[in-house]
């Protein structure tokens, strides 16, 4: 007999339908077994799918299960405040009050805290990520630039770093939003990267940005996952802001700015970011926007 379960489809890191990062989120998802919920993801075929399902420890809310159309992650940062949007909202569609401030969210990387703030816009969902850590690679400018389709000059030094605050990304510095506008990265090579080493991808940002008052502009490619581009990365962003402050990028903490992803695949999201100190867990925030309600026949 078919099963059906019950879907929001939203995005995320935007007020916009239709722009920023996409996610379906699944009600009641702890029968599913993992095979299950791996098949539904490729269905979908997004970046990533979050499955909700009652948590296994006092000191969450919920518990989310997120996964590309490959694997399952321990951490992603849309997915987290995709999650946090559709509970929160479906406790408010049913009456439930008063409404929490803060959801805790349980996943494969520990409990990670959702702040809600309302405003006149909607809300504000801003996740507090786990504390970062870093890693160096031994890889030459021109070794990168052959990867993501740029020059040698186009990079600064160091030519690629790395960090964690839940899922482990790369990182390339560009000199100019426009470098990073205009690349053209080999998924192959990136795909192969990511295999050598277990990283989720390879991300290309620069200081400065293509929408006015924005500080950082980012791009993401995560083809070893089957994301060739991802339109708004929370995860990624909270990775590289512990890098800015670490670096002293835009100045010594606290450091606060809001960042823009997703503008070359007419995705257009914002992050705002905040690091309180050098080595404190990243604050990622954003709005979220429901586009589709539905039930998926299993």
């Amino acid at each position: 007999m078919a099963r059906s379960k019950r879907l929001w489809q939203v995005d995320a890191f935007t007020a916009d339908r239709y722009r920023g990062n996409p996610c379906a989120v699944f009600f009641d998802a702890d029968d599913l077994s993992t095979d299950e919920m791996q098949q539904v993801a490729q269905e979908m075929n997004l970046s990533e799918t979050v499955f909700l399902c009652p948590p296994t420890t006092a000191d969450a809310d919920y518990r989310a299960r997120i996964f590309t159309p490959r694997s399952e992650l321990p951490f992603a940062g849309h997915p987290t405040i995709s999650a946090a949007y559709c509970v929160w909202n479906s406790m408010r569609n049913a009456g439930i009050g008063p409404l929490p401030d803060v959801l805790r969210q349980e996943c494969l990387a520990g409990i990670v805290p959702v702040e809600i703030t309302p405003g006149d816009a909607g809300e504000k969902y801003t996740m507090t990520q786990v504390a970062p850590s870093f890693r160096s690679f031994d890889l030459s400018r021109a070794e990168v630039a052959a990867m993501l389709g740029c020059g040698a000059d186009d990079l600064v030094d160091p030519a690629l770093d790395a960090a964690s605050t839940g899922i482990w990304w790369m990182f390339a510095r560009c000199t100019t939003p426009e470098v990073v506008a205009h690349l053209a990265p080999d998924m192959t090579a990136i795909a192969a990267l990511s295999a050598e080493t277990g990283i989720t991808g390879l991300a290309a940002w620069s200081v400065g940005a293509t929408q006015p008052g924005v500080d950082v502009k980012l791009r993401c490619f995560a083809p070893a996952e089957g994301v060739p581009e991802d339109p708004v990365t929370g995860s990624a962003n909270g990775c590289l802001a512990s890098l800015i402050a670490r670096d002293s990028v835009l100045g010594s903490t606290p450091v606060s700015y809001v960042a823009e992803q997703g503008v070359e695949m007419g995705r257009a999201g914002l992050i705002s970011v905040h690091v309180p100190a050098i080595g404190a867990g990243p604050k990622i925030g954003g709005q979220v926007v429901r586009v589709m309600v539905g039930d998926l026949t299993l």
